[in-house]
């Protein structure tokens, strides 16, 4: 009779679990990615079929980015977008309604149809505003700290912006003046490997861009 070796078996959660990772946790960031998942499939068939009007950029694939972000965040804390601003918006809170409005350029939209898709702002959730313009939150989330600090409320900002915003100016100088002043602000990378078309390693030498914030 040969014997058989039993398996290596490991019973309990996996190595590196979080007990601080609740049920009640798991389920808000899986409502939040599935909420931005549906905006955007939607809007998408909806410029596709040409009901929709303008420019559309689209958040898939990033959703739990920002749900992980604004999980942790309150109403009183503060953000600033880029130009794939919904699934920051749909996961800070915003409403499908005055969204789709706003892509619609109805009055009825968030900035009252003048902003379009890529300035959606909700000032009673602390959604700042997403901008077109390359790292243009950057430097509106800094400021955003600094008067979270100047009125001791405790509350936070974050900026969210690609691999491509860190070559600009303006992000050099946001993450001085945040770490000089120790400025309650939390900057996120959405690194997605490309600035627009061109791939990372032909725009900067590092991998890591963290290393930008090492000073």
């Amino acid at each position: 009779m040969t014997e058989t070796s039993t398996p290596n078996v490991t019973y309990g959660p996996p190595e590196g679990y979080d007990a601080g990772v609740t049920r009640e946790l798991v389920l808000d960031l899986h409502r939040r990615m599935v909420r931005i998942r549906l905006f955007e499939e939607s809007a998408g068939k909806l410029v596709e079929s040409g009901d929709m009007p303008g420019f559309l950029h689209l958040y898939v694939g990033q959703e739990a980015v920002a749900a992980g972000v604004m999980a942790v965040l309150g109403d009183v804390d503060q953000i600033t977008s880029t130009h794939r601003g919904h699934g920051h918006a749909i996961a800070k809170g915003a409403e499908f309604r005055p969204m789709f409005a706003e892509l619609y350029g109805k009055t009825t939209g968030y900035c009252k149809g003048r902003g379009g898709s890529m300035h959606i702002v909700d000032m009673s959730r602390g959604m700042l505003g997403a901008n077109a313009i390359v790292g243009g939150g950057i430097p509106i989330a800094v400021g955003a700290a600094f008067a979270a600090q100047y009125r001791g409320d405790g509350s936070v900002a974050a900026s969210f912006f690609g691999d491509g915003a860190t070559n600009i100016g303006a992000f050099h100088e946001s993450v001085n003046m945040a770490a000089v002043w120790d400025l309650p602000v939390i900057f996120v990378c959405e690194n997605n490997g490309y600035a627009e078309f061109t791939a990372q390693g032909d725009h900067m030498r590092i991998e890591d861009i963290a290393e930008r914030a090492n000073s």
